[in-house]
Order: C-alpha cells, then structure tokens, then sequence
C-alpha cells in the first residue's frame, strides 16, 4: 500500500492558523484552514491548490481554524464537511473578520457564500465514505458548540485529528467523546496548554459568584469581556446555575451566537438552563439599553474578551474609574493586547491613568489543560506517532519526557512546511 503524507501548513509550533493536509496518491483533503494575528493584521497559512483537494473538512468555528476557508474557493468548488452548528457561527465569524479586517484579507463575501454553498453538513458519529481509500468519522470535541474531531482511515492507517478537544464537562457542553475510538496509527493534537495546568472548573465558578456578590452588594456594576463564541454563553449559565439575581444584561456579537444556538438544543448540555437563562437576561438592542446597564448595579457580559473593541471595550472605559465597580477577565488574553496589558499593568491604553475598577482574571478555557491533555493521548495511545500541533514548541518541548518514558510511539513536533511520510 502507498504511504500517507501529512503536511503541516498551519499551527506548526504556533497557536492558531491551523491547517493540516493529508494525502496519499489519490487524494488530498484538508483538515481546517485558519489565520492567526500580528498586530491586527491576520497571516494565513501556507499555499495549497485548491483544484487538487478533494474535500475540506472544518472542525469548529474559531478563526483561528475556520478563518482563511474562503480563500479556498476562489475559483475551486470543494466539497466542505463540517456540523450545521458549526457552519452557521463560522459565517458569523467570518463576516465580523471582513468587516473588521477586510483591507488585509485576500477574499470576499462572494467567495464566503461560495463556501457555504458547497457545505456538506455532517453529525456527530457519522462516518463519511469518500471513496474506497477515505472514510471519515466525526466526533463531538467538546470545545465550542458545534466543534468535531476526525478519526480518517486511508490506506490501512488510522489518523485522529483532534482539532480543538476539551474532555471535560463544562455548564454549556458536555465533554468530547472519547468512546469506542479503536486503534489509532497517528494523533495528531493540539497542545494549546500542555505545559499549564487549569484550575478545577467549580472553583472558577464559585470564585466568580463570590466576586460578584461582593461587587454588587457596594453597589458597583461588573463587566466580563469574553469571547462571543463559548464563553459568554457559558458565562451566562453559570450565573443561572446560581441563580444570581441581579441584572444581566448581554451585548455585541454574543447576541447573534445565542439566536444560532436555540436553533441547536441538541448540542447544549443542558439547553433547559439557557431558556431559563435567556428569560432573566437583557439583550443590549440599542444605545438606550447600554446606558440602562451603567444606570444600575448590573453584570454586563460582552464581546470583544480581550477589550479589542467592541461593545466591552465601550463599557470598560465607562466604570474604569469606579472603584465600586470591577472588569473579570474570563478569555484567554494574548501578548500585546488591551486585556493582557490592563491585567499586567492595570491601565487601559484608551483613558488616562490607573482603573480604579477591581480587575481580576478567571480560567474558563475551553481547552484541555496538562493534565486533561496527557490523559486524552493516553488513552488514545496512538501505535506509530503522536504529532503536536497548535502550540508552543517550549511547552511541548517541557512535557515530552513524562510521553517518552512512558510509550514508545514517536513523537513529532514538526514546523510550518514538513511532511511527515507515514507506511502503514
């Protein structure tokens, strides 16, 4: 039998811009394409032709995997695998990244409707029967609504792809499902945090509850920045499953993800805590409702999570100067950005001077931590090769000899470019 060659094109020794190729002397498919950014200027992957792929599958709607898939279909009609779920919050998405960064992208809405208009909407314990060499099996990743993972047979070779995985439960999604996956020749995983470890979730939880209270009963208004995708919705149930009682109020992109997702019940948890939530919570229409939200001790969730614009950037310049009140940081917040640099230094580069706000910070990822992480690849144990991909070569560097004592697969942390040949 031909080899198998899988090219790394993305998140080679980087976080984001993930894009992994995977061909063998028939066919080649594509395992997402994403785009990271440097100084707000997104950078795409590396080139592939589009004539020569046989089918893009997508495994969730970040841009940083979802991001540079139009450019794709420029002048190709590629057949595009991805959850129902997953293709609506992508369109979402990318739309936002167009309208915010549509100087520097080398696509249009016209190539994101023909994206759209070659979708293959696939669900979770399908198997997709390419051709004779190529099935594919999709699983649910547990990361964000709508998020997969792929297992591809080709060519007698077994090949997880995990894209983004979280295995543990959270309020908004179950855990990824790591059932009956059989044997596996070559992982390939991400490894966002293989060197940190997160705080157990119900911690996260109880510590934001208690901050709040505090906050709110001194008559201050709090602020969570957060992601529009995942975390404010999540946000938003844990202040269900406690039943806060205070107004909540929930603004920007984060409104339209909530409107998608009542369309998609069966991929919550527990979609009865969201219809609950939605009952008690004010969706921000108009300008007369952000004032409304700073008039009263209130809790305001909204985009961007790292206060890189958008409605919480507007709100954080409102209460900055309000001791009462506080900004808790629930996202990831990158180097260089407006959150990152207002939790390190406690100043905010669009007012003058120190907040006087309460800034705190809480981790609500919705990646795997170390722990989490180790433990996928254990009990997937791959029987050729584990290939990390989408994090930081340090870090994955500081976790390979726990791997090394312990299996005896090869472990691969390849660059941007290489090609790892693969017999089966």
């Amino acid at each position: 039998m031909n080899e198998v060659n899988i090219t790394i094109l993305g998140g080679g020794r980087e976080v984001g811009r993930a894009a992994i190729l995977v061909s063998n002397s028939e066919k080649k498919i594509l395992l997402d394409y994403g785009v990271i950014f440097e100084e707000d200027k997104p950078l795409f992957p590396l080139h592939v032709r589009p004539k020569e792929l046989s089918a893009v599958f997508l495994s969730h709607a970040h841009l940083d995997h979802s991001g540079a898939v139009p450019l794709l279909y420029i002048n190709a009609k590629i057949p595009l695998f991805t959850t129902e779920l997953t293709a609506e919050l992508s369109e979402l998405l990318i739309r936002d990244f167009l309208k915010i960064s549509g100087y520097y992208v080398p696509f249009e809405h016209n190539e994101l409707s023909q994206m759209l208009s070659n979708l293959n909407c696939i669900r979770y314990g399908e198997d997709l029967q390419l051709d004779d060499d190529y099935v594919v099996s999709v699983r649910d990743a547990g990361h964000i609504p709508g998020s997969s993972y792929f297992i591809i047979d080709v060519n007698g070779l077994r090949i997880l792809y995990t894209g983004d995985i979280n295995p543990s439960d959270t309020v908004l999604l179950k855990g990824a499902d790591l059932g009956k996956i059989g044997d596996i020749d070559v992982l390939i995983s991400e490894s966002t945090y293989i060197s940190y470890e997160h705080p157990e979730r119900e911690y996260c939880e109880k510590t934001l509850i208690e901050i709040l209270e505090e906050v709110l009963e001194k008559g201050g208004k709090v602020l969570i920045p957060a992601f529009s995708v995942g975390r404010s919705q999540e946000i938003l149930l844990v202040l269900e499953k406690y039943d806060i009682e205070y107004p909540i109020f929930i603004d920007g992109m984060a409104r339209g993800v909530i409107e998608i997702l009542v369309r998609h019940p069966e991929c919550l948890r527990d979609y009865r805590l969201l219809e609950r939530a939605l009952e008690k919570t004010l969706i921000v229409k108009d300008w007369s409702d952000r004032k409304k939200a700073l008039d009263m001790p209130s809790i305001i969730i909204a985009p961007a999570g790292m206060l890189k614009g958008g409605p919480s950037l507007y709100y954080a310049k409102k209460i900055a100067k309000d001791p009462k009140s506080a900004i808790i940081m629930v996202s990831f917040q990158a180097p260089y950005t407006p959150g990152r640099h207002l939790l390190e230094t406690g100043l905010l580069p669009e007012i003058s001077g120190k907040v006087k706000a309460r800034i705190e910070w809480l981790d609500f990822s919705s990646h795997a931590g170390r722990r989490q992480l180790l433990e996928t690849i254990r009990k997937i144990s791959p029987r050729k090769s584990c290939i990390f991909v989408h994090g930081d070569y340090r870090a994955v560097k500081e976790a390979l000899p726990e791997l090394e004592q312990e299996y005896d697969f090869e472990i691969l942390v390849p660059r941007n470019g290489e090609t790892i040949s693969v017999k089966p």
